[in-house]
């Protein structure tokens, strides 16, 4: 079997990205603030024009040749900059100039050891140098893009930086092939650019589907969150409520006293007010014991604890005392409050909310604002 010339690859290599590359940039031309595209863009159309210097770049230039190879660097690290981002946060970071230095130190290394006299130029030292030099950037770009902080999340991430690690073991093989003499000629180049017509399309399909998981993830999460107060809503609940159904756990019922009156006299702006300060400090504290927090509805909400809550009591308490020092909780507007433990024979949490609710019936009967249930 005989392999196509890297003329060929590297032609097929270049439309490709520079499809991508338009690809990326029309959807950025959609949505100006989608900056990661600009970012893909970039990387794809400078891909393409690395390709085409190495055809037309003057092969002892070492000027060019650091040129040349800068960039093909800084194509590793513009992918991962993009997906930074999309993901809110700053798209270069300090570890990017590893890549284009590595790319950059990888093509002068022979040089420098040949003017130092420590070891002469060959044509088979500078291949494995280049060889190593793109390895270590394409490696480090790949980690961080399929391990790095927030892979997990993402599928397409993953995907993408796995797809920049597949270029490693063509660099590998290339690097041995210099030592054990394997057939071809120019094999850093040839086997990169086979690479390529795999794995190229495999990154850049792979860049596109994280923003599409992204909305995916958006929609989920509106679909089971309260959007007024950011709580659970009932879909919610179920999602999370299995781990909650252990002897020892809590249910805590709450209730804003005279809801409507305060929509009468003060307005439904006031009564938001009022559903979003209670929303948000019953999450927050609920978060600090790695309970949750929902709403059921109008101004009925709900708090789970967790077993290793030993004080259901206690966190009512605190959660009035956080309304209270917050400004929430005035002579305007109170809460009442319901608790029930889940029991050994529960099956649903359903049960132990109409327990939790009984408790909060009766507090708010009685004007008692917190009764445990005691059956």
């Amino acid at each position: 079997m005989t392999f196509p010339d890297v003329d060929t690859l590297r032609l097929c290599s270049m439309l490709s990205s520079s499809a991508f590359g338009f690809v990326f940039g029309v959807l950025w031309l959609r949505d100006r603030s989608a900056r990661h595209f600009v970012h893909w863009a970039l990387s794809s159309f400078l891909y393409t024009a690395v390709l085409f210097a190495f055809t037309a770049a003057p092969r002892d230039s070492l000027a060019a040749g650091m040129a040349i190879y800068a960039m093909l660097g800084l194509t590793q690290a513009l992918p991962v900059a993009g997906v930074y981002a999309l993901e809110g946060g700053r798209p270069w970071r300090w570890w990017m100039i590893v890549p284009v230095a590595s790319a950059v130190l990888g093509h002068v290394l022979p040089g420098m050891l040949d003017a130092l006299g420590w070891m002469a130029r060959t044509e088979r030292g500078q291949s494995v140098c280049d060889a190593a030099g793109l390895a270590i950037s394409m490696g480090l770009a790949g980690f961080i893009l399929a391990f790095g902080h927030g892979a997990r999340r993402s599928v397409g991430r993953r995907l993408a930086g796995l797809a920049m690690l597949g270029y490693l073991p063509g660099y590998a093989l290339s690097i041995c092939g210099m030592f054990f003499e394997l057939p071809g000629k120019n094999l850093v180049a040839l086997l990169a650019l086979l690479s390529d017509q795999v794995l190229l399309g495999v990154l850049n399909l792979a860049l596109l589907a994280i923003p599409v998981e992204q909305v995916q993830r958006a929609l989920r999460a509106a679909a089971l969150r309260d959007p007024l107060t950011g709580c659970w809503n009932r879909a919610g609940l179920e999602q999370v409520a299995l781990r909650f159904l252990r002897p020892g756990a809590a249910v805590i019922a709450i209730d804003v006293d005279h809801f409507k009156a305060i929509n009468d006299r003060h307005g439904h702006g006031a009564g938001d007010q009022v559903l979003i300060s209670l929303g948000r400090e019953a999450a927050a504290l609920a978060g600090e014991h790695a309970g949750q927090a929902a709403r059921l509805g109008g101004d009925e909400f709900l708090v789970l604890l967790p077993v290793e809550c030993r004080d259901p009591e206690g966190f009512m308490t605190r959660l009035r005392q956080r309304l209270e020092m917050s400004g929430a909780l005035t002579d305007r507007w109170s809460v009442s409050m319901g608790l029930a433990a889940v029991e050994a024979d529960d099956r649903r949490i359903d049960d132990v909310i109409v327990r939790a609710d009984r408790s909060l019936y009766r507090a708010k009967a009685c004007r008692d604002l917190e009764v445990r249930e005691l059956c």
